[in-house]
């Protein structure tokens, strides 16, 4: 965007930034601004020292001698010698060459641009109209409507008063209620009473939080092609909590930037960092992850500078800023503090926590205390364990011998050769396909088998045990029976294994089911042997010497990859697995030499195996699985995690900003910010943290200012800096600068940061008090309201239109404040999103009336009528929202379900309540929906309307009938269908007036 000059008049004071910047960025940067790859002649102007250089030619400026400054010399030049060249399609207009002839003549002043200078103290401007401003801000807004001869608006009335800061404030109309309360209040502080009760209310986090997702790019899905499902909503009702308890600011960002980088970080600080979890995800086969991890980092970057320094730093990836003296190396700098997250573009978006929410959390500690409890029978103290200890002990079983087997034939379903070694281990070479059965005959030497024991071995080739590249061995199934002709197989009674905490069950490999998700694996120890036991239920005879035959089938196998597993049986019906030889440490220790833990260690053992012991065994089995069952019902947060340090991440430049070209000439790129900008203190770490911290330190030019201005836009429909999203050169010039510098100081010196407090400084002040009638002096000299003389009219969000409509018609949900995302009515026909057949579907009951803030957020393709009134997707991060008035909005609100249904709801409440009055039923609607009564024209119009479509559903009954209760459902018995559709049709209209759709 091109920013303007605001030309100094005659013989007035010249400032570089508002009358010459401007000039010099819109027609020379391009060729002579900071990026060395663009610029032309060896010459730059955005640097001071560069611009009055000597050169062979003269310097571009020699202050206070115009006539020998080359830079007028070009600028005035005809043909070929004239800046900028003629095929640049620029020219300066006479009044630029102008004010920059004066410009030299009056000495060349330079300064550095406005934004990248620390605020200073501001003095309150004196006013000539001393009883008109209530605040600090009324006397620098009313200093510049007086010094342009121009008169405030009078305030706006309480009715109009209150339905504006309601709906600021929480996004909502007021009541009734509160209409009248505060109209008739006489209390002098009754308007500030107001906004007090409306930041106090949990409705003001849920309507602020919106644009603070909109800038944290919040979604409920991953993003690019696939645009999967992603949990995230723990984070975006952390952003609810946050704005709800009034969290300063800085306290805000450093949670956010680095929670987890906080000393003992708590549960909502590691939620918070999921604003750089945000980031999208590319769950495509065949991308590179790196690609798009380092597309996420990129994307942090952006985010965070634009988002608290109001920097367009993106330009830096590739090159040096175009405008802002910001370089390519800065650029990765910043890059670097980024760099060492262990997120990766893996499809699961690891790493995640449980995040339980306050309610599931209470349940928790109670699960916890009652497993804690049941777990307490595990120490020796408790004297049930103490005798079950005791008598296991005394009647300790021998451990169980396993017995070798010599092999008769072995064989492979696939082919793959099969061979067993002098220790009795099988290896598997070869050829093999993804799956393959194995058939084993075996000679036990036993006279009966009543335990199979299957060992994956880890083979001196390094490729075991398993047949999969990273060495897991799958089991889908095994089977066991004598190769006599008439035998059955065994029926296993149990099973257990070496490995803890298998992928997949012991049990799954003997279920019948040879599917690929049912089966023992050894996952996720790959790199040592592990043993399954398999028990029958009744022995196997083999006393005749029978061989005995199993089958094993396998999967996950690839090729050329050995595999090595032994069998041994055994005739003993005691424990299967020998003891670990950490308990055999313990009961050989006597007793009264055993610590506490060897104690408590044994006596999980035996609580374990102990048959005296079974019902505690049970009951705590039974807490467990519960625990765990709940657990799966605890949402997921996306967090961001530090690398450990012997991981950490090489940062390179990026050369046109590609990872795939590294720049290893230039070094490493240390974590390190801007030169333009504040130092980084020496005592802050390296890290997001320190970042953090260096963001809203006091010297920062920047973080205040932007804070401050995108509230000021968010109430006043426009910022102080109009430029919201472009603090840099290329960006406006503060219509207030000492306004804006004052506020900025104020709010973290004497605010302390606190969000409610700015709010409630900005809203309580006369200037947004103001009336919002345009009278024609004021049009003339202000047309755009830069000086805010009158309130701005202002068009609801998406969310607010949405929710304004439920609210007033009695559908909104309002008791419930967070919790997973819904989805309303979608329209008949919605096409299922690029790439994938995924359409997701509505929600039902309450959930179809939650505020819009609420609804699910997928990026290719969100909520339509959201989109249709410029909700962003949310790939990137969006600072301030157009404001477009488009036919197929009018058409939204006409048609859509949601507002024909809250069309029929009113119409409803509006009969049950007025019954047969129907001209109480009108001011009753105006009451509701505006906050006023409706003039007589209005009235008589809406009156009208009425009967004519009351006629109209008389003659015909289905239409009337369709009208009044689709989608909104059956009517009650009490209420006519043609009563319905009429009072529908005067409440759509209602709904659909610019009043309605617009905060005053």
């Amino acid at each position: 965007m091109a920013i303007t000059s605001s030309q100094a008049p005659a013989g007035g004071e010249i400032e570089f930034n508002r009358d010459v910047l401007p000039i010099l960025t819109n027609n020379c940067f391009k060729c002579h601004g900071p990026d060395p790859n663009t610029r032309q002649a060896q010459l730059r102007l955005d640097s001071y020292d560069d611009v009055v250089a000597p050169r062979d030619n003269g310097a571009a400026i020699v202050p206070g001698v115009p006539q020998s400054s080359m830079l007028l010399s070009r600028i005035t030049a005809q043909g070929d010698d004239r800046m900028p060249p003629v095929d640049s399609n620029l020219e300066l207009t006479s009044d630029e060459i102008d004010l920059l002839t004066r410009w030299i003549q009056e000495g060349a002043a330079w300064e550095m641009h406005w934004a990248f200078k620390a605020p200073s103290a501001v003095e309150v401007p004196d006013v000539l109209e001393t009883s008109w401003p209530r605040t600090e801000i009324d006397h620098f807004i009313l200093a510049k409507l007086e010094h342009a001869g121009m008169n405030p608006n009078p305030a706006a009335g309480r009715r109009t008063l209150i339905r504006r800061v309601s709906l600021d404030l929480n996004g909502l109309p007021p009541t009734q209620e509160d209409v009248e309360s505060f109209v008739n209040d006489a209390e002098p502080n009754a308007y500030e009473r107001v906004v007090d009760r409306l930041l106090a209310s949990p409705r003001y986090g849920e309507h602020v939080a919106r644009s603070w997702l909109d800038l944290a790019r919040y979604a409920d899905s991953q993003g690019f092609e696939k645009d999967n499902p992603r949990v995230m909503w723990r984070y975006r009702d952390w952003v609810i909590n946050a704005l709800n308890d009034d969290l300063a600011f800085d306290e805000f960002t450093r949670a956010q930037l680095a929670g987890d980088l906080l000393e003992s970080p708590d549960l909502e600080q590691l939620i918070a960092t999921g604003f750089h979890r945000n980031t999208q995800t590319n769950t495509e086969g065949g991308t590179d992850n790196e690609e798009f991890r380092s597309a996420a980092v990129i994307d942090r970057v952006n985010t965070t500078m634009q988002g608290w320094m109001g920097l367009t730093i993106g330009c830096a990836q590739c090159h040096a800023h175009k405008y802002d003296p910001i370089n390519h190396e800065e650029y990765y700098k910043l890059y670097a503090f980024f760099n060492q997250t262990e997120d990766a573009d893996l499809d699961d978006d690891a790493p995640f926590i449980k995040a339980p929410t306050a309610l599931q959390h209470e349940e928790l500690q109670q699960r916890n205390a009652t497993y804690d409890m049941l777990n307490q029978r595990l120490t020796h103290s408790n004297q049930d364990v103490q005798n079950a200890v005791e008598e296991w002990v005394a009647a300790r079983p021998s451990p169980t011998v396993w017995a070798g087997v010599d092999s008769k034939s072995l064989e492979a379903e696939s082919g793959a050769t099969l061979t067993m070694d002098d220790e009795g281990v099988v290896h598997a070479t070869g050829d093999v396909p993804l799956t393959d059965t194995y058939v084993l005959e075996l000679d036990t030497g036993l006279h009966q088998v009543t335990a199979l024991r299957l060992e994956a071995i880890e083979g001196s080739d390094g490729h075991g045990p398993g047949r999969t590249s990273y060495g897991n061995f799958v089991v889908n199934e095994i089977t066991v029976q004598s190769t006599r002709p008439e035998s059955t197989p065994v029926v296993f009674s149990g099973t257990e294994a070496t490995l803890e905490q298998p992928d997949f069950l012991i049990a799954k490999a003997v279920d019948g089911d040879v599917s690929p998700t049912s089966g023992w694996a050894i996952a996720p120890v790959y790199d040592r042997d592990q043993s399954a036991v398999f028990r029958f239920s009744e022995p196997l005879d083999t006393s005749d010497g029978t061989p005995v035959r199993i089958t094993i089938q396998q999967t996950y196998g690839t090729q050329h990859v050995l595999e090595h597993f032994r069998l041994t049986m055994t005739d003993q019906r005691g424990p299967a697995l020998p003891l670990p030889q950490a308990l055999e440490i313990i009961l050989d220790t006597p007793d009264q030499d055993r610590d506490d833990q060897q104690r408590e260690q044994l006596a999980r053992y035996v609580l374990e195996h102990s048959d005296s012991l079974a019902s505690q065994r049970n009951e705590l089995a039974v807490a467990k699985q519960e625990q765990e069952t709940f657990m799966m019902s605890v949402p997921n947060a996306l967090v961001l995690r530090e690398l450990a340090d012997d991981k950490q991440r090489t940062t390179r430049l990026f050369l046109g900003g590609s990872f795939l070209a590294p720049d290893t000439e230039r070094g490493t790129m240390e974590p390190d910010v801007p030169a333009i900008l504040h130092d980084f203190p020496e005592a802050l770490p390296r890290n997001r943290l320190g970042l953090a911290e260096w963001l809203v330190h006091p010297k920062n030019p920047m973080t205040s200012r932007v804070q401050v201005n995108r509230l000021w836009a968010e109430l006043f429909g426009a910022g102080l800096v109009s430029t919201v999203d472009d603090f840099g050169v290329q960006g406006a010039r503060p219509s207030h600068p000492a306004l804006l510098d004052w506020l900025a100081l104020h709010w973290m010196n004497e605010l302390h940061w606190s969000p409610k407090a700015l709010t409630r400084l900005i809203v309580t002040s006369e200037v947004y008090r103001q009336d919002a009638t345009l009278n024609a002096p004021t049009a003339k000299l202000d047309p755009e309201n830069k000086l805010l003389g009158r309130a701005p009219r202002l068009r609801l969000t998406a969310e607010q239109l949405r929710d304004q409509a439920l609210f007033t018609s009695g559908l909104l949900i309002e008791d419930r404040i967070g919790g997973p995302s819904v989805l309303p009515h979608l329209p008949e026909g919605m096409l299922p999103q690029a790439f994938t057949s995924l359409v997701l579907k509505p929600s039902t009951g309450d959930d179809l009336y939650r505020r819009g803030l609420y609804t699910t957020w997928r990026r290719t393709g969100h909520y339509p009528s959201f989109a249709t009134f410029d909700a962003p997707s949310r790939e990137f991060c969006l600072i301030t929202r157009q404001r477009s008035n488009t036919p197929l909005q009018a058409l939204v609100l006409l048609n859509d379900a949601v507002f024909v249904e809250a069309a029929q709801a009113m119409a409803r409440l509006l009969i049950e309540r007025e019954q047969d009055d129907i001209d109480e039923r009108i001011r009753t609607l105006f009451s509701v929906a505006l906050s006023r009564t409706p003039t007589e024209q209005e009235h008589a119009i809406l009156h009208e309307l009425y009967k004519s479509t009351f006629v109209e559903a008389m003659s015909d009954p289905d239409q009337a009938r369709t009208l009044a209760t689709i989608p909104r459902g059956a009517l009650p018995d009490t209420i006519a269908a043609e009563d319905a559709a009429a009072m529908t049709a005067v409440c759509n209209v209602v709904f659909n007036l610019d009043e309605y759709l617009n905060r005053p």
